[in-house]
């Protein structure tokens, strides 16, 4: 028995695929937006993450669709389906390679890869006397601090040293909130959340 699908039907079939891939890459540019968007309003810079094949962002596949990453699995379950946001994954480590999502993007590495990973942790600390305390663990020729919640003596949010080699102390405004570390050239990163 011969089965012979007419003309009207192939096309329909084929539009309705179609519909389906740009309703799926829309959806995807959507949560790509609000991402970059999320973390552009806090001064994170994400260009080597939102890239055209940044779909591998949240699925194994750099073009999107498929399998998820664990990051991606993270953002479906966590942000969406419970309605945390971005920031309900941001101290999760998605893909188990001793680095928390936040870090990672930070350092513009890929949160749900767990071979994109910092090669340095940098040890963060808060003393009594809100002092925070930073151990890059080696070398770090330009050490960048990021805080939220927090600022520094100077009031800013934002912090800088060059050639740090040793522990630091760092006076600290604010009682809680985050801060995000990293030493570029080395690959180095931490962060600490005080609640």
């Amino acid at each position: 028995m011969k089965v012979r699908l007419n003309h009207a039907a192939v096309v329909s079939v084929a539009v309705l695929a179609t519909g389906i891939v740009q309703t799926e890459a829309k959806a995807f540019r959507k949560f790509l937006n609000q991402f970059s968007e999320h973390y552009d309003a806090n001064g994170i810079a994400t260009d080597a993450l939102t890239d055209e094949t940044s779909c591998g962002l949240c699925h194994v596949r750099s073009g999107g669709g498929g399998r998820r990453t664990p990051y991606g699995e993270d953002f479906l379950n966590v942000s969406l389906d419970e309605g945390k946001g971005f920031p309900g994954i941001e101290f999760l480590d998605s893909d188990s390679d001793g680095f928390n999502n936040l870090e990672e993007i930070f350092m513009q590495l890929h949160p749900g890869n767990a071979e994109s990973v910092p090669q340095q942790r940098i040890e963060l600390t808060v003393s009594v006397q809100n002092a925070l305390s930073v151990s890059p663990n080696g070398n770090c020729s330009e050490l960048k601090l990021k805080a939220f919640g927090f600022s520094f003596a100077d009031g800013k949010s934002d912090f800088v040293q060059n050639n740090l080699t040793d522990t630091i102390e760092i006076p600290l405004i604010g009682t809680k909130g985050a801060i995000l570390a990293k030493c570029v050239g080395e690959k180095a990163s931490g962060s600490l959340l005080v609640d």
